[in-house]
This record gives structure tokens, sequence and C-alpha cells, in this order.
């Protein structure tokens, strides 16, 4: 405790002022510093008022996104809670499990394969040990690390936070931690870099694309209205309403609906045992059509029970007592599967014969080898060298022949049982001992589970290390496979010439016998068909992750493998990533509706006013009011997050399409637009206060009433009832609208008249035929985009 008040907790400096830093963020955006122009413009022609309300309209956005955005870091750092790693100390004798926050000084910290280094450490015992220390010297040549004794610190024998544990073990005595590390210090002068996803992208684009139309357009309207009212412009409130325009245009709100789209979408993915480490996650794991995973433990219980024995007569030993004795330590936290189910399996004579013996040396498990080994020592007999592994194993190095094992072989992994062989030295040579089987019972929902992927035309593929025969076993069991043809050998694919291995790929469901090199090539390939997803598990799955669209790790992985993934699943169930691809899925469709929604009404809004400003010599809505039209209509989409989303629309990926996007705003816009130059023709002629007033109601009503048709392209009836809040919203919304030219302060400060009856009869008939005619256009747009979409795929 008096090392921890000290030096402080095992975590890396967290930035200071984060809430100061937000602010700042804020006041650096395009869009507020276009207000605030028009703000000290307006003060310089001396209207105070009018410039403070435009910086009350700043103040209130930055208000609402600071809100927001403090939310959605809120979130971040809950889900950063479900992700805290653990590390064995040795304590007392005792190896114990802690959070590795609570690594102090002097600690003697347990490191094996797959382990990210968690503080600086001198090595004091060591196996085999091999360290990946790229983060600091940019070599991936795996470093030997040697112990040394405990008073000394020898450069070869130090390690870093956040090394890498490539083979072997090692205890090594903690000698920094937290903020005095050598990785703090590289952080305090770098940043973290992050993917941008295709969402971000999608915006970044559609922003720049907003930002030019906008800009052209004003500059046009600027210098018709300079030309055609020559001497006579008034050119410093012609450019306050070309910069309210463009504010009213911008959809200022899309970054924050964004966030916090994505994070409301990583809370419901963390209730569902999913943690995204980077909130762009969310919407990349609903684009995944492939699904690439492991059986063991996904689609089978990852429970096994032994079954069989190949025992061999000449043996002195049972294969089940050699299985056992090269087993790793059962008091880990989350044992091996293979070593529980051996440990469960021993009759009491065989389990005194196992405690006859004490391990001397662990051999890691070799991915090439598809082994590991140990050697063990007993007081009563000859030490013995025991190795653990696949079938291919002992076959390949001759122990045993396949004439011999082959049909005993054959008819376990037909039945989709998994072998272990194993094999003993005890100083006369390396002998063969036998083989010992096991099942893996399928889960009970793993049937349902891939008939509900299938409706989100979510293919799976099995890519094991298992044997061709028990994974086809699986294969069919699951319903994957439909014949021969989709199941190969990993080995005797990449043997193919490459155009082969192109056109067979997307054919092939299960892929046995793969290596992790061959894993990698095997998502690189399949990258070039779909949006992969990857469940890896293992240090030697981290290439693999890296590679794939979107890579999740079960929370018990190695440490390599949760660092390098997107994705943390709770717990190793089809179920939860399944269920995470269809609310990736569903967030994707919410914020796709804010998109449409305000491309659509805003440009529609955006070139009535423009070009009514060409045909009148007063603006035909006053920059104030345009403002607090803005902040109206974006009032119910801030509530698009918790929308709720039609099964249809969420049947297969939904890519970020610009086309479709272009063709609805142009389509849908220009209705917008001809219903506004309607407002203008009925109420122009009047008087400027009743068209501005009436034009203000009509614009608030019609953007509302748009995003209930645009936030699906299925017809308004088919597409779901609106989530409560939004619908709330939007009466809010359209309540100010019709209160605020009636209430007699609100009325002079914004400049509006109150409307008469007949004049609100007409804006409420009209909204009713633009609500029509939007769903009788969108009918046959959404049947055109679907079968242009079928034919681009």
């Amino acid at each position: 405790m008096k090392q921890r008040k000290k030096f402080g907790s095992n975590t890396l400096p967290v930035p200071r002022r984060r809430f100061l830093k937000l602010i700042a963020r804020q006041f650096q955006g395009v869009f507020n510093i276009l207000l605030i122009i028009a703000a000290l413009i307006t003060f310089a022609l001396g209207q105070p008022i009018d410039a403070l309300l435009i910086l009350v309209f700043v103040f209130l956005g930055v208000g609402l996104s600071l809100f927001q955005e403090y939310k959605s870091n809120t979130a971040a750092d809950k889900l950063k809670s479900y992700l805290t790693n653990h590390t064995t100390v040795r304590r007392g004798n005792v190896d114990v499990e802690i959070p590795t926050t609570e690594i102090v000084l002097g600690d003697i910290i347990k490191l094996e394969s797959g382990d990210i280094v968690p503080a600086d450490a001198i090595v004091r015992h060591a196996l085999d040990l091999q360290v990946d220390e790229t983060t600091f010297t940019g070599e991936s040549i795996p470093v030997i690390i040697i112990a040394t004794d405990k008073h000394s610190h020898e450069p070869d024998s130090l390690i870093l936070q956040g090394s890498v544990v490539i083979r072997g073990t090692a205890y090594a005595e903690v000698i920094a931690i937290g903020s005095h590390t050598k990785l703090a210090q590289i952080a305090k002068s770098t940043e973290t870099i992050q993917n941008t996803s295709e969402l971000t992208k999608g915006v970044n684009r559609i922003s720049n694309f907003i930002l030019r139309t906008t800009f052209v357009t004003l500059l046009f309207v600027i210098l018709a209205n300079v030309f055609i009212e020559g001497s006579s412009a008034d050119i410093p409130n012609l450019l306050i309403f070309a910069i309210a325009l463009a504010v009213s245009v911008i959809p200022e709100a899309l970054p924050l609906v964004i966030t916090f789209s994505l994070s409301h979408g990583a809370l419901r993915l963390a209730k569902k045992g999913v943690i995204v480490k980077r909130l762009a996650s969310v919407q990349d794991l609903g684009s995944v059509d492939l699904l690439c995973t492991d059986k063991t433990g996904t689609l089978t219980e990852n429970k096994l029970v032994y079954l069989n024995q190949y025992f061999i007569p000449e043996s002195p030993f049972h294969p089940l007592v050699l299985a056992r004795l090269a087993a790793h330590d059962l008091n880990k936290q989350k044992p091996e599967p293979f070593d529980l189910a051996t440990d469960l399996a021993l009759t009491e004579e065989q389990r005194a014969e196992v405690n006859t013996y004490q391990t001397i040396e662990e051999e890691a498990f070799d991915p090439d080898l598809r082994s590991n080994g140990v050697i063990v020592s007993s007081s009563e007999k000859p030490n013995l060298h025991i190795r653990r592994g696949s079938p291919e194993y002992f076959i390949k190095l001759g122990l045993v022949s396949n004439d011999l094992v082959g049909a005993w072989l054959a008819d376990e992994e037909k039945n989709g049982r998994r072998v272990l062989g194993v094999s003993y030295d005890d100083g006369t040579g390396q002998k063969f001992g036998g083989f010992v089987s096991f099942a893996d019972s399928l889960k009970k929902t793993t049937i349902e589970t891939i008939n509900k992927a299938r409706e989100l035309n979510v293919a799976i593929t099995i890519i094991t290390g298992d044997s061709k025969m028990v994974a086809e076993a699986i294969g069919y069991e699951t319903g994957l496979l439909k014949n021969s043809d989709e199941v190969i050998d990993a080995s005797d694919f990449f043997t193919l010439p490459a155009l082969e291995q192109t056109k067979k790929i997307t054919g092939v469901r299960v892929f046995a016998r793969t290596s992790p090199e061959q894993k990698l090539a095997l998502i690189n390939l399949l990258k070039e068909h779909h949006t992969v997803g990857f469940l890896g598990e293992g240090i030697n799955d981290a290439p693999a992750l890296k590679s794939a669209h979107v890579s999740m790790v079960v929370q018990s992985a190695s440490d390599v493998a949760r660092e390098t993934a997107d994705v943390i699943l709770t717990r190793s169930d089809l179920r939860v990533i399944i269920d995470g691809i269809r609310l990736g899925r569903e967030t994707h469709a919410n914020t796709l509706k804010y998109i449409r929604a305000t491309l659509v009404s805003n440009f529609g809004n955006f070139y009535a006013v423009a070009i009514g400003s060409l045909f009148i010599s007063f603006l035909p809505m006053l920059p104030k009011q345009i403002l607090l039209l803005n902040l109206l209509s974006d009032f119910p989409m801030m509530a698009i997050a918790f929308d709720t989303v039609n099964k249809k629309e969420i049947t297969k990926p939904q890519k970020y399409d610009f086309r479709s996007l272009y063709i609805i705003f142009i389509t849908l816009g220009l209705i917008s637009t001809v219903f506004d130059f309607m407002w203008f023709a009925l109420f122009y002629k009047i008087s400027p206060e009743v068209l501005q007033t009436n034009w203000f109601i009509a614009s608030v009503i019609t953007e509302v009433i748009l995003l209930f048709s645009i936030r699906s392209m299925l017809p308004i009836e088919k597409a779901g009832k609106p989530a409560p809040i939004v619908i709330g919203l939007s009466a809010v919304a359209i309540v100010l609208a019709l209160s605020l030219p009636i209430i007699p302060f609100t009325a002079s400060f914004f400049g509006f008249t109150s409307p008469t009856l007949i004049h609100l009869g007409l804006i409420l008939l009209l909204t009713l035929i633009y609500l029509i005619t939007t769903e009788l256009a969108k009918r046959p747009l959404a049947r055109f985009l679907s079968q242009t979409e079928t034919k681009t795929t």
C-alpha cells in the first residue's frame, strides 16, 4: 500500500484538462467560426441584440455538443472498465492473479507466451524466453532474454512494459510502473493513432461536398444580388444572410450525431457482452458479411469429455497418464480444456502415478509442429521427456505407421472426436505412447444462431486447426456444410494455383489443419470478396486479427490477441457476435437517417431561400430566423440514435453508398424546393413579415415530417413505429414553431407576425400533400436503388 501511495497505480498517464480540450475543440469547427464571424459583423453594424442572439445560438450548440460528447466519453470510459487486464504475481511463494493496475515495485510477475509485459522488470528466472520489442526498437525479430541474479540489473535481462512474450516462461522483478516506465515516457511525446471507420470517411466526403456546393451557390447568390440591386445592395446584411444560410444547410450536428449514435450503440453492445475498443468499430461490426471462426468454444461447448484411447501394449504408460503429465498448470484461472478433461478422466491409480512426478521443464506449444512438451522427474523412475500433439506429428516422425492407426483415427474423427497423441523418452529414445480421444458437443444455441446469421446474410466459415474429418463432422452437424466440396485441408488449398484459389475460396465453408500463416493468407484472400470479421484467440492469431476488417477475441484470450482486436467478447458465444452485427447495422442505419433527412430538407430550403432572395427586395427569411429554424429542426434529429430500425433494413450490410445518397437528396430535395416555392408564391405579396413567419413555420413542420418519411426507404406504414423520444421531440419542435410567432415577446424579437388560422390551415394542408408526394416519389426511388444495388453486387 505504501508503494502504491508513493508511485501511484500501474497505469499510463492520462492527459489532463480533457474537459477544457473538449470546449476548445467545439470552437475550432468551421460552423461555429462562421457564426462568430456573423456575430462580429452584426455587432459592427450597430445591431448588438442580433449579434448577442447569434452568440446565444453558438453557445447553445456548444453546450449541447459538450453534453453529448461528455456522455460519449463517459461511455468510452465505461467500456474500458470492462477490459481490466490481470497479471500473475508471486506473493508469499504463491502465484495469484491481480489487476495489472495493482502491480507495485518489487513484485515478482509471472510471464508466459502471449503475455504483454505489464511493467518494466528484470528477469530473475527464464525458460526459453523470447520477447518482441518492436514497440521500442522497430525490429520484429524476437530478442532472447537471459535471467540474472537478484542483485544485478543487466541490460540483457531487462524487459519493458508493452513488450510481448513470444515464447517461453519467466519470473521477473518489477523495477518501474505507471508513468515511470519507458513506455510512459514515449507516450508523453506521441498520440495514439486510430483507424478511421468507413462511416467517418464517408461523412468527411459528404461534408466536403456540402461545403463546396454551398460556397459556390452562395457566391453566385451574393454576386447576383449585387448585380440586380446595384449600388443599393446592402452588402453587410447580405453577407450575414449568406453566412446564416450556409450554417442552415451544413449539417453541423452530424459529427455529434455520429459520436452519440456510436457511443449509444457501444453501450448496447456492452450489455450484450460485446465490448468495442474503438467507437468506430460499432459501424465496422455491422458491415461484416463473412465471419471466420474456429469451431471450438464458438460452435461447440469447449467442454471436452474423454471417450476413448489407443493403447500401446508394450508401453509401460497409459496414454492418459502421459497426456496428463504434459498438461499445463490446472491452477490457472482458466485451464486448457484438454488439460482439464485429461485430469478428470484419470482413475485413482493413474492419478497416484501422475503425482509421483514433478515438472522440470516445459516446452511451449509449437504451432508448426502442432505439439508441446515437458520433462518430468520421479524419485522412483528415470526422467521422462513427453511430447503431446496432433496425430500427424507422430506419424510424420515415424513413431507410428498410418497403416496401423489410420482406421482407428478415421473412426474417431468422422464422429467429430478430437484426438491427442503422446510420446515418451526415458533415455532410450522417443517412443509412441498412444492416442486419447475427446468429444466436444455442439452448443444448444448453435443451429438457431446460424439461422439468425443467414437472416442477416452473414456467411460463417470455420478456420480450424483440427483434422478435416473432425471439422467436416461439425460442419454437417451445424448445417454449414451441404457437400464435401465445401471442406478442405488448408495445405491442400494452398497447393492450388493462385487463380484457382481465388475461384474456390468463396465456396469453401470449412478450412481444416490451418496454421497461423495460412489463417493470415486465407483472411487476405477472403477480404477481396467480403467484409471479414475474424474471431481469434492465441498469440499466433495476431497477424490474422490485424488483417481482418473487424477482429474479435474472447476476454480470456492472450494479451496480444486482446491488444490487437477491435472487439472483445465477454464470452465465447456465436450469439453474441451475431447480436453485435445486428446492433452495428442498426446504429449505422440510424446515422444514415440523419444524413438523408438533413441533406434533403436542408438543401431544399437552402436553394429555395437562396433563389427566392433574387426575386424580391427583402430577405425571404431573416438570419436569426434561419438560425432558429436550424436549431428547432435539429432538435428531434438529436434523438435519432434511439430510433427503432425495421428488420428488413438490416438484412444486408449497409455500405456507405454515395451514389444512392446523391440520388435521394437530389430527387427528394427537388420536391422540397418546389413546395418551398409554393409557400413563397402564397405569401410573398402580403408582406415580408407574413412570408418570413409562414415560411419559417412551414419549414420546421416539413423538416420534422420529412424525418418520419425518410427514416426508412420502406413505405411509411411498413417502416415501423418511431421511438417515443423521436416522436416527443418532434412534437416539441412543432409546438415551438407554432408558439413562438404568437407569443408577443418572441414574435417581436425574431421579427415574426402572428399567423392567421387560414394561413395555418394552408400550411398544414400543403404539409400533408408534401408528405404524400414524398412517399409516392420515395417508393419507385427505393425500387430503383435496390435494383441498382443488386446489379452491382
